[in-house]
């Protein structure tokens, strides 16, 4: 697996190696390093109004920048180093979210990881905070990084992943990636499955219709039996959950907390303008407001 891993150095950047670490990636996949430096932040029309005073420091100081940065690849090639890892590095000048997909591009990568803010100080000239974009533009699975489980990870709690599951292409490309990840056999997954409840119609067309809500129910319970003897030939700890609301997006989120799941995976729509609509209305959500990690597996 082909794995690019963008950093400015931040905290959640940090969590996001420490998630690196502790995710169920196979062992032989290569890991490239990426920091972005923002040229906006030097190069831009206010630019041409300075004196050549100022001119000398900027550049002097975008020097020091790229310093920074080169320390900071290093550091963090050393971490993954020291924990059996090897890793390629980059460092790259330009709007930082288009370096990234660009470069997932040009590495044929299978899996970004990023994490979901970026910081302040002499760091925000690298990667900033450029998950929304990197998310609905990649050209490759998103796995955004947002809560620094170091607890988990130094007392190895298992690893909880949720499993948005709704019978779509893309869902089913989500549990095949899952399916395919050499998860330790501790791991837990609940695959879920939200039914969206629609409450605007009278009472006489809801009872019209409730036989096939029934045929529905059967059949979403008869696919999450599918993704449940999928998943378990990798971890013996998979459940469903059939669930029905008004807002899927919500209950999602909801179980997620109830949960506390480390992670939530979900299948990744395409980038055309009604798969935009949806990533929109689901993906995006989730990725804002979710208590954990999410991974958006694109098909």
């Amino acid at each position: 697996m082909k794995i690019l891993l963008a950093t400015d150095g931040s905290e959640s950047a940090r969590a996001a190696v420490d998630c690196l670490l502790r995710f169920p990636f196979p062992k032989h996949s290569d890991v490239t390093l990426l920091t972005v430096i923002d040229r906006n932040v030097f190069k831009n029309e206010a630019m041409s109004s300075i004196n050549e005073e100022q001119r000398d420091e900027l550049e002097e100081t975008e020097k020091i920048v790229q310093v920074a940065a080169q320390e900071l690849l290093a550091e963090e090639a050393a971490r993954l180093t020291s924990a059996g890892w090897s890793e390629s590095r980059e460092l790259r000048i330009g709007h930082p979210a288009e370096e990234i997909a660009r470069l997932a591009e040009q590495l044929d990568s299978d899996c970004i990881i990023v994490g979901s803010h970026g910081t302040s100080g002499i760091k925000r000239f690298l990667l900033g905070s450029v998950s929304d974009y990197v998310l609905q533009y990649a050209p490759c699975s998103v796995l955004i990084v947002k809560k620094h489980d170091q607890h988990g990870a130094e007392t190895g709690k298992p690893l909880s992943m949720l499993l948005s599951y709704d019978d779509s292409a893309s869902a089913r490309k989500a549990v095949e990636f899952c399916a395919s990840l050499p998860m330790d056999e501790q791991t837990k997954v609940t695959a879920l499955t939200v039914l969206p409840l629609v409450k605007m119609y009278r009472q006489d067309i809801r009872q019209r219709l409730s036989w096939l809500w029934q045929e529905k129910k059967k059949q979403a319970l008869a696919a999450l039996e599918g993704v449940k003897k999928a998943i378990g030939r990798t971890t013996a700890h998979v459940e469903t959950q059939l669930r029905e609301s008004p807002n899927v997006s919500d209950e999602i989120l909801q179980v997620a907390t109830e949960l506390d799941s480390d992670l939530i995976v979900l299948g990744h729509k395409g980038k055309g303008a009604i798969e935009k609509f949806l990533l929109g209305s689901v993906t995006i959500r989730i990725a804002h407001h979710a208590p954990c990690s999410v991974l958006a597996v694109r098909k």
